[in-house]
């Protein structure tokens, strides 16, 4: 996942859009050191996004977006 992936699933994780539907399943173990790389959409990174680092008050936790950030880098290939 590139930076502008990344901008982009953030962008639609702070929209109103919604991602109820989108299944995040894929992402499960994705900071262990033996998760293989997999293909994802920027709707799936969103959902994520949305799910392990958003905070009620509507702020973003920093410690989780970066995790899901370096992890992502290597690990989620953006298709879509």
């Amino acid at each position: 996942m590139t930076k502008q992936e990344l901008n982009q699933a953030l962008i639609i994780a702070k929209s109103n859009e919604d991602l109820s539907n989108v299944d995040i399943s894929i992402f499960a173990g994705f900071v262990l050191p033996g998760f293989a790389p997999v293909n994802v959409t920027s709707r799936q990174i969103a959902s994520l996004i949305r799910w392990q680092a958003f905070q009620f008050g509507g702020e973003i936790d920093a410690q989780a977006f970066n995790e899901i950030a370096t992890s992502g880098r290597k690990k989620f290939n953006v298709y879509a």
